[in-house]
């Protein structure tokens, strides 16, 4: 009986190395190797279907690693911090980057807590003040506009969400790197554009949040910045960096987002990719939408291909 009658699972790759056999040609390689075996009549084939050899269970380390390298000694310097970024699709794995970058940035944490409250001209403003509290109110986040909780520290890179003062560059979409967190200010050098390299100062405003979902205005009091080390593709549209990590968790949703992503970069060598179509398994596809009717009208047009490394 093979094994002493004791089940044994061989594991192996036939397209890769044969058996080394001694000044051995073709067919010598070929019959030492297990399907020559006299046993093999006896074995069953199990296919892997999930490529193991490949996956990581850190995806979002080994992105920011790519586009972050040499981060522990330049994450201070703001030219190092101009020409790079990662974008992916939702604003949720936007917050995971910005979150793990952030822990890597030596010094303390400053937190900034918003002011929320609640506007409304329905009858009944008791009953809805009463079933939405302060403490629900806090926990609202809506895109385009900064979150209740905001951690920063000096160094790091910010997006301004607002436009504050578009004459010396303090549009919405600004990028700067704190350079102070005080109270009731927060100070940061512009990174890009005519006014790269000016420190400016950004206050605390009120923004009225109108959304269809709720019964009420919002009106949130707080810093209308976002960490920025990674931002939605949206978002990214107009930004033109050096190096570019686009991280597709999952497929794009809309069309001309993958788009966009790859169109970051001013060369294909400054782009990388990484596409985890199933949970920590790198792929080397996805998904694009394109709705081939919004070029209607537009005649001929010129294709551009760009290579995904």
């Amino acid at each position: 009986i093979p094994f002493g009658g004791k089940t044994v699972l061989l594991g192996g790759d036939f397209r890769q190395t044969l058996p080394i056999v001694a000044d051995a040609g073709r067919e010598e390689s070929v019959d030492a190797s297990l399907t020559r075996s006299y046993l093999w009549p006896l074995c069953t084939v199990l296919h892997l279907t999930q490529n193991m050899i490949q996956s990581t269970d850190a995806p979002i380390e080994k992105m920011t690693s790519e586009i972050y390298s040499d981060f522990s000694q330049r994450f201070h310097s703001a030219s190092y911090l101009t020409e790079r970024s990662i974008v992916t699709p939702t604003n949720s794995n936007v917050t995971e980057i910005n979150t793990h970058m952030l822990s890597l940035v030596p010094g303390p944490i400053r937190t900034y807590f918003s002011s929320d409250t609640l506007h409304t001209d329905a009858t009944d403003a008791g009953r809805i003040e009463a079933e939405y509290p302060t403490k629900f109110l806090n926990t609202l986040s809506f895109n385009g506009y900064p979150e209740h909780q905001i951690d920063l520290k000096v160094f790091t890179p910010v997006m301004l969400l607002r436009n504050l003062n578009p004459a010396i560059g303090l549009c919405n979409g600004t990028r700067l790197m704190i350079v102070f967190l005080g109270h009731y200010v927060i100070k940061g050098l512009i990174m890009g554009g005519t006014s790269n390299g000016k420190t400016v100062a950004i206050p605390r405003v009120a923004l009225n949040i109108n959304d269809s979902r709720w019964p009420f205005v919002l009106k949130r009091r707080q810093f209308p910045v976002r960490l920025c080390y990674a931002m939605t593709i949206n978002k990214s549209q107009g930004q033109t960096l050096q190096s570019v990590g686009v991280y597709l968790p999952k497929p794009v949703f809309n069309h001309g987002q993958l788009y966009v992503a790859v169109s970051r970069v001013r060369t294909a060598t400054g782009l990388r990719l990484l596409i985890v179509n199933e949970p920590n398994i790198p792929s080397n596809y996805t998904r694009n939408i394109v709705y081939h009717e919004a070029f209607s009208g537009l005649g001929n047009t010129t294709e551009l291909t760009v290579p995904l490394l």
